[in-house]
């Protein structure tokens, strides 16, 4: 009887080996398994044995500049500061800028051969920059806001001035942009001959200025009675002067703010960025608050291109 039962024993122990020799355990990889996943993986095909970055987080964003240097036409100030402020907070770049008339900023970028970024008040500059190197000759400018120009009064109107033929009343003291630094003072003669006033009107400028803003200066000092300007300044400097808007047939020219990264930059990346922002819907508001025409259908509204 004990050797039949040890005989049932030795015969379970040996099946129970034998059993566990061909079974998988839990959490092990069994050979099968194994074989298939050394088929190739999207990460080592055409001989690449580097591991792929993770799919599931985003590509880091470019390293931004510390600081640019933009050099802009005075007449672009209000809202370029403004979107300068709201991009350094955002993306900690530091943005200087320097200001004054678009053909004298020039001027200085292409003597000290630096900046970042050039903003022109209409195309003549721009074309000018591309010829002077400061801006690449194949570079497509920006195209960011429009600038309608007005006669410009002491707030008040004390002259009683309404109209372009008014400016030629003896005693008036009119003053007009420099043809040399500002657009205006190559489209406010233009205005005046299509208007046939141009020998009636000339005689009472006074003076002629190297920035728009030091017409707005002069008027709010009363030193002049009139000068031409841009649109805005109705909304930014409302509490300084009026506007007599001038009759759609005999603007030949408006302001068109354009933005270009220089030639000179080496942080073209952070530049071109600037640029974008500045054309965005947010930087569009932007300008739109600060007085500005930012559609250019709106524009053609208050002028007579090509003719």
């Amino acid at each position: 009887m004990l050797s039949i039962l040890i005989g049932i024993i030795l015969a379970v122990t040996v099946a129970g080996c034998s059993e566990t020799g061909s079974s998988t355990s839990p959490g092990i990889t069994s050979e099968p398994s194994q074989t298939a996943t050394t088929q190739a993986s999207p990460s080592l095909v055409q001989g690449n044995t580097s591991i792929p970055p993770a799919q599931t987080s985003a590509s880091p964003l470019p390293a931004q500049a510390s600081e640019l240097l933009i050099f802009a036409a005075a007449g672009t100030k209000a809202p370029v500061d403004e979107a300068a402020k709201l991009f350094e907070q955002r993306y900690g770049t530091k943005i200087n800028i320097n200001y004054g008339g678009g053909g004298e900023v020039l001027s200085n970028m292409v003597l000290a051969k630096k900046g970042d970024i050039y903003i022109a008040p209409e195309q003549r500059f721009m074309d000018s920059a591309k010829k002077q190197g400061a801006i690449e000759s194949t570079a497509t400018p920006t195209s960011m806001a429009f600038m309608i120009p007005v006669i410009g009064v002491q707030k008040g109107n004390p002259q009683n001035i309404q109209s372009l033929a008014d400016l030629s009343k003896s005693g008036l003291k009119l003053v007009m942009g420099n043809p040399e630094t500002t657009a205006l003072g190559i489209i406010v003669p233009q205005i005046l001959q299509k208007a046939s006033l141009y020998d009636t009107v000339n005689p009472n400028f006074v003076t002629n200025a190297p920035q728009i803003g030091n017409i707005i200066t002069m008027l709010k000092m009363k030193q002049v009675d009139a000068g031409f300007i841009w649109h805005y300044f109705a909304t930014t400097s409302s509490a300084d002067l009026d506007v007599i808007w001038i009759p759609k047939e005999y603007v030949t020219g408006i302001g068109e703010i354009q933005a270009a990264v220089s030639a000179y930059s080496q942080e073209s990346g952070t530049a071109e960025q600037f640029v974008k922002f500045l054309i965005s819907p947010e930087g569009q508001d932007i300008f739109k608050k600060n007085g500005y025409i930012v559609d250019r259908q709106e524009a053609a509204k208050y002028w007579t291109a090509n003719q």
